[in-house]
């Protein structure tokens, strides 16, 4: 499924989420029984992301379903992102602008004094 040039910078001009995006329309669509899996295309797991694989998107997860990909920038995600919109059309894929180098979790910042 996954073409041997996938991490590739053609990613751009993909559908995009910022992390703050996906934390707030995860809380939605899961309100609403819709699932939202995150994938890890780069071996760096954040929390409840799931590894990238070919066996991901072989039914397992119910149509409707939403996989947000993330890569290190945001560049091999939205280009493996525009290849599967077309291959999966009963799941919703999109790409997490920024890639892994703009990860926040989903915790309130607290500010630390240096003195």
């Amino acid at each position: 499924m996954f073409e041997k040039n996938a991490c590739s910078i053609n990613g751009g001009d993909s559908e995009q989420w910022t992390w703050q995006e996906y934390y707030n329309k995860r809380r939605e669509l899961e309100k609403e029984g819709v699932r939202v899996i995150l994938v890890d295309m780069i071996n760096d797991p954040v929390t409840d992301s799931v590894p990238l694989s070919n066996s991901l998107f072989k039914g397992e997860y119910p149509e409707g379903t939403y996989f947000v990909l993330y890569c290190h920038s945001g560049g091999s995600s939205g280009h493996l992102q525009k290849q599967l919109v077309d291959q999966l059309p009963q799941y919703h894929i999109v790409n997490m602008a920024g890639g892994i180098g703009l990860y926040e979790e989903d915790l309130p910042r607290q500010k630390i004094n240096i003195v």
